[in-house]
């Protein structure tokens, strides 16, 4: 039986190769786990093949060598030596063994054989056996058994060489019994669509959606002899991953991260399938980037379609093989998918009909004890307890907040939905990307994230990317040593170094060169980094929060930004409003800024008249926060007691939008009464215009409103709201 003797620190153990997979790299998780730091998480693995153990590199950092030579596979001999940093792993046979001894279990391409001519009537043949005393032959015996029976004994005592002569034996029978190739041909096609009939039997008596879809699965990969595959539905216009699994009908963690989107997009949405042979030396996929980032062999990707509607697709691969698959594989795939497709639609609308059901039952039982309760308290009704009802809902927000947020001004629905997000994920660890305009505070919410999480007693460490040279960039994210490049006279830190237990903060990631996003992805998979000029490896343990004011997704497709980055750092999405959208905030910002430049300036602070005020809310503000503060702190350097509109830019003054909005003349108030008035202005507003729509039907204004009926008459009440007399 084969072995490996793994020597580290003087030290020697042997592994016994009697399984088809043994995985060697430092986590406790491989079969071979060693210590040598210069070796990665998951480095290599050996693997039982047709041909013998195939050794293979996982995309190690620093390679695996055999016998002093780099090697990405290398199917071992014995005294093979295979060198890991300074760990050295041999490669042997027990005393007595030889290599042709390796049986490869079950090989695939025999089977395969076996399985075309199990449909052939029995006929007597002449077949070499392998016995004790070697081979024989043997008459009046039928291919199909004869095969069946002996070709474990065959592997057993001939090796791979015999196993070779028994699958050209097969050939030769194969043509014999078939008479022609054309014959040959036509005989396989009646076995591909036997077992067709036999998958489509069984899927289609499948009604249970998640157990038909791993049938699917499993059923396309015994088919293709495929090592992985992938089954992908859509909802929603996205990507669903519904079942990923291998040969062994193990499921795959994280598949998102495993095939190329590309690919599976491309096919969903035009409805063709695609197999190449080798997708790295394919010309049709050489600016997709995650091609080449998983280095994908063998890929076939067939969609699933009904009445010419695109359902999703079937992804199957072989990352080690090129030309796993042919046009049969692709025939037979096509064929299946299309029954597949059938019965996947047929499961869906059955779900969806049994759903409805329990859905209308429920609703049925529910509208029932609604129908009790309210039989039972509508008399009880008051338009107090509404009122009071209304009041709580509109506080719910601030009474919910766990966290402290005050250094984020805003009172609006949209920015308390935004708090309500922080404080789910703050307590804990994963990445999360701000987007917003640029202005609207997204290094606040950061930073809020961060003191208020579990890392703040440590670090938080901002950089902006697009402020730094790309030729700069490296050294300050990860230091550099001395010497590394002119002007490097000492060691230094980068930003991972500084912020280690606590945060790093990469603000406008996207205009990040694909270069150093390849170098940024490898430092959060591995969890280390090296200098610039340096050769050692530095443990970093960091919370990754990113920004950008471009939307990653369009930039992607553009080929600017990496897919598997992308995925990486957009865990949780924070998306920031622009200030136009939120409106009812300006006056509230207003009064904040007022009190930090009198605060800054040791002075009273200054007020604002209701005719600024109101240009101020009107204006749409590109600039978003930041173009507010520095336009309040302008209007406060060019005003003496209180801003007025001859204070503020032209820009604001030419924005006639704001000056019916804040009802009538506040002068002489203070800036709490003028917020207080100009919201009961807006209201109002509000209420009457939505009464002339909907032909002053108060029950539909309220609906409109989000109101209740009672809560909608104490306010038009309060605010004298009268129907206008017609005629």
């Amino acid at each position: 039986m084969p072995r490996l003797i793994v020597r580290e620190n003087n030290e020697d153990r042997t592994l016994r190769l009697d399984a088809s997979v043994a995985t060697i790299g430092r986590a406790p998780s491989n079969t071979i786990q060693i210590l040598d730091i210069k070796s990665s998480r998951e480095h290599c693995y050996v693997e039982l093949t047709e041909r013998g153990y195939l050794l293979v590199d996982l995309a190690s950092q620093n390679g695996t060598l055999v016998n002093g030579t780099r090697v990405n596979h290398h199917l071992l001999k014995p005294g093979d030596k295979i060198e890991i940093g300074s760990t050295a792993i041999l490669y042997e046979m027990e005393a007595g063994e030889s290599a042709e001894a390796v049986e490869p279990t079950r090989p695939r391409l025999l089977r395969r054989r076996l399985r075309r001519l199990a449909p052939l009537r029995r006929r007597p043949t002449s077949l070499p056996v392998a016995g004790a005393e070697g081979a024989a032959t043997v008459e009046e015996a039928t291919v199909e058994d004869r095969l069946r029976e002996n070709i474990d004994a065959v592997a057993a005592t001939r090796g791979l060489p015999g196993l070779e002569e028994a699958g050209q034996i097969l050939d030769e029978v194969f043509v014999e019994q078939t008479g022609s190739s054309r014959m040959a041909s036509i005989v396989a096609s009646r076995d591909n669509l036997m077992r067709l009939q036999e998958v489509n039997k069984a899927i289609n008596s499948e009604l249970n959606l998640k157990r038909l879809l791993e049938l699917i699965m499993d059923k396309v990969v015994e088919l293709t002899d495929a090592e992985r595959g992938f089954l992908i539905l859509l909802e929603d216009e996205a990507m669903s991953f519904k079942v990923a699994r291998n040969f062994d009908k193990e499921a795959i963690r994280n598949p998102e991260f495993k095939i190329s989107h590309t690919i599976a997009e491309d096919v969903i949405r035009a409805g063709r399938a695609v197999l190449t042979a080798d997708a790295q030396s394919d010309q049709r996929f050489q600016t997709y980037m995650s091609v080449a980032g998983l280095k994908l062999r063998s890929v076939l990707c067939v969609p699933f379609k009904v009445k010419e509607k695109a359902l999703g697709c079937v992804y199957i691969d072989n990352r080690f093989e090129g030309g796993v698959f042919t046009q049969e594989e692709l025939s037979l795939l096509e064929a299946f998918g299309d029954q597949a497709a059938i019965a996947i639609e047929n499961a869906r609308m059955l779900e969806e009909l049994q759903r409805k059901q329990e859905d209308l039952r429920r609703s049925m039982e529910q509208v029932e004890k609604l129908n009790r309760l309210l039989e039972e308290k509508v008399e009880r009704q008051s338009a107090e307890l509404t009122e009071v009802t209304e009041e709580l809902k509109r506080n719910k927000n601030d009474l919910q907040l766990k966290y402290d947020y005050r250094n984020i001004i805003g009172k609006s629905e949209k920015m308390q939905q935004v708090l309500q997000i922080l404080d789910r994920i703050t307590d804990t660890d994963v990445p999360v990307l701000v987007h917003g305009e640029s202005g609207t505070g997204k290094e606040l919410v950061a930073r809020a994230i961060h003191f208020n999480g579990p890392r703040k007693a440590a670090r938080f460490v901002s950089e902006n990317c697009a402020a730094i040279p790309e030729t700069l960039l490296e050294s300050e994210l990860f230091g550099y040593m001395r010497g590394a490049f002119t002007g490097a006279t000492q060691d230094k830190k980068g930003l991972f170094e500084l912020a280690h237990g606590g945060t790093l903060f990469l603000d406008e990631i996207g205009d990040m060169s694909l270069e150093m996003q390849k170098k940024l992805l490898r430092a959060l998979q591995e969890g280390e980094i090296r200098r610039v000029g340096g050769k050692d490896i530095v443990k970093v343990n960091v919370r990754i929060l990113s920004a950008s004011n471009q939307d990653l997704r369009d930039l992607i497709k553009d080929g600017r930004f990496r897919e598997d980055l992308y995925y990486r750092l957009n865990v949780i999405r924070v998306n920031i409003p622009p200030l136009r959208e939120r409106k009812e905030d300006i006056p509230i910002l207003v009064h904040h800024f007022l009190e930090s430049v009198a605060k800054e300036a040791n002075q009273a602070r200054r007020e604002i008249d209701r005719a600024a005020l109101r240009l101020m809310t009107a204006y749409d503000w590109p600039g978003n926060v930041r173009e507010l503060e520095n336009e309040v702190r302008r209007a406060v350097a060019l005003s003496d007691r209180v801003i007025t509109p001859a204070a503020l830019k032209e820009e604001l003054l030419a924005c006639e939008g704001g000056r019916s909005r804040l009802g009538p003349d506040l002068s002489g108030k203070s800036l709490k009464e003028i917020v207080k008035d100009s919201v009961e202005a807006v209201e109002r507003e509000a209420i009457v215009r939505v009464l002339e729509e909907s032909g002053w039907v108060k029950t539909e204004t309220a609906r409109v409103l989000g109101i209740s009926r009672p809560t909608l008459d104490a306010k038009i009440d309060a605010y004298r709201i009268e129907r206008p007399q017609e005629g």
